[in-house]
């Protein structure tokens, strides 16, 4: 089809080429025939003016001097002589291509005397006269009567018979080229035609069924998407409903865990009350072991329970902080008061930074996050210490537990704040959690708008951060000027 569509445009095109230069030609021939048939009617003018000229020279009634008809005598001789060699032989000068046809040809060279020997006599005679003597002219000189009788006579019928023949010429001509260019305007309609009907008739075909076919795959693909949107409309309902159902049992789980601490404690408090009771009694030493394995096993358990309660409440939505300034320094001090035995008994050190600041907090929410960081780092360390403190930066205030402990690789220092996670090997006592302890701090953290991470690496200790907004110390914590 491209190939049809290229040779057809080249074959418009070479047409529209030759229609131009056809007129082109059209004009050109047009412009000669005209210059011809002037320049030869002008030869009729100028032959008669040569015979005016002799006949006032022989006469003697030249209008000014002699000399002035003698001048213009030549100039007329010469105008015709020049003419007369360009229409019999052409001149590029003059842009006169010759004889345009075997007629004018014959007109110019047949015969006995032919017209152009007529010419060139004529031509020579008025030459005669024009170099002649006053005293030499007269009517019955040869050249005289030469130019006198064949002007007005024979010579000027040969002219005339030219001119009407060029005139005939050109007309032929012109005719011809009219029906050239008719003959292309119809190659050119003719080739439009076939194009039409061969190109550009099965092109519009192939695109309409082009377009069909778009159509069709328009229609196919709004189909499929109609489908596509339903099932995700089905699926989209069908996990709204499971997450629906999901959340209320989890609500429901939730609810009744924290709605159960009491009676879940109650057992507990029964067990610790009897072994209270133990202890009083007289105990061999076999049973005082027993009755401190006791002890600590309900501690244990009761971390756990609390652990469990804790997350059950802030699932269930029945946490709400109430947040004011807090300050910083007693919150560190009790801490460190609180968890100073255990570090002495594991003979770790334990300092404190403590500078004067508020944070906008929630006290008891905070002192349960930094009592779970503080007591992991006392846990989890072995030899060395750790440090409680507090720095500024900006409107911030960074809350930091650091610690000389086993660390924490970097691949999960996102995965210790997720719920029932712990690091470390097999050697470490999980007995006192179930990895529920830095999820609830997690929670708690963005239930303030707080935020916590962590930086560590294996046996290079660990450093917890709680970000939280600084506040200004309320009014009444300064005395009264």
């Amino acid at each position: 089809m491209t190939r049809r569509y290229v040779v057809a445009l080249a074959a418009v095109a070479l047409l529209a080429v030759a229609g131009l230069g056809a007129f082109q030609a059209l004009v050109a021939a047009h412009d000669r025939t005209l210059a011809v048939v002037n320049m030869s009617g002008r030869q009729r003018m100028l032959s008669q003016r040569i015979a005016l000229y002799v006949e006032k020279l022989v006469e003697n009634r030249c209008v000014s001097s002699r000399a002035d008809c003698v001048t213009e005598l030549r100039e007329a001789v010469e105008q015709f002589a020049t003419a007369h060699r360009a229409l019999a032989f052409g001149s590029a000068q003059l842009d006169v291509p010759g004889p345009t046809s075997p007629e004018v040809q014959g007109l110019y060279f047949a015969g006995t005397p032919s017209l152009h020997e007529q010419v060139e006599r004529y031509a020579a005679a008025a030459r005669l006269v024009a170099e002649a003597a006053p005293e030499e002219l007269s009517a019955e000189a040869e050249a005289v009567r030469l130019v006198l009788t064949q002007g007005p006579g024979a010579l000027l019928d040969g002219l005339d018979k030219i001119v009407l023949q060029y005139q005939l010429d050109g007309e032929r001509a012109l005719e011809d080229l009219r029906r050239m260019e008719l003959m292309l305007v119809a190659m050119t309609l003719l080739t439009l035609l076939l194009e039409a009907s061969l190109i550009f008739r099965p092109m519009v075909g192939r695109i309409r069924s082009q377009f069909d076919r778009i159509d069709r795959m328009s229609e196919s693909l709004r189909r499929a998407n109609e489908d596509l949107e339903a099932r995700v409309a089905e699926r989209t309902r069908e996990l709204a409903d499971a997450k629906a159902e999901a959340e209320k049992a989890n609500r429901s789980k939730s609810r009744f865990l924290a709605a159960a601490g009491h009676d879940m404690l109650q057992p507990l408090q029964a067990a610790e009350m009897f072994t209270g009771l133990l202890d009083g009694e007289d105990l061999s030493d076999r049973g005082r072991a027993v009755l401190t394995d006791l002890r600590r096993t309900q501690g244990s358990l009761r971390h756990l329970v609390n652990s469990v309660l804790e997350v059950s409440k802030l699932e269930a939505g029945t946490v709400t902080p109430t947040l004011r300034p807090v300050a910083v320094r007693p919150l560190l001090h009790g801490l460190a008061a609180e968890f100073g035995p255990q570090a002495l008994d594991k003979d770790l050190r334990l300092n404190v930074v403590a500078p004067d600041l508020w944070v906008e907090t929630d006290p008891l929410l905070m002192e349960r996050i930094l009592r779970n960081l503080v007591g992991n780092a006392v846990r989890y360390t072995q030899e060395g210490g750790l440090v409680i403190g507090a720095r500024r930066r900006g409107g911030r205030v960074w809350l930091q537990i650091y610690d000389s402990g086993v660390g924490i690789a970097p691949a999960d220092h996102l995965r210790i704040f997720q719920e029932f996670v712990q690091v470390g090997d097999a050697t470490h006592d999980r007995s006192e959690g179930l990895g529920l302890g830095l999820a609830i701090v997690d929670r708690l953290c963005r239930l303030m708008g707080h935020r916590v991470w962590v930086k560590s690496h294996p046996g290079r200790g660990a450093c917890f951060t709680v970000d939280c907004r600084q506040a200004s110390a309320p009014a009444e914590h300064f005395p009264d000027a």
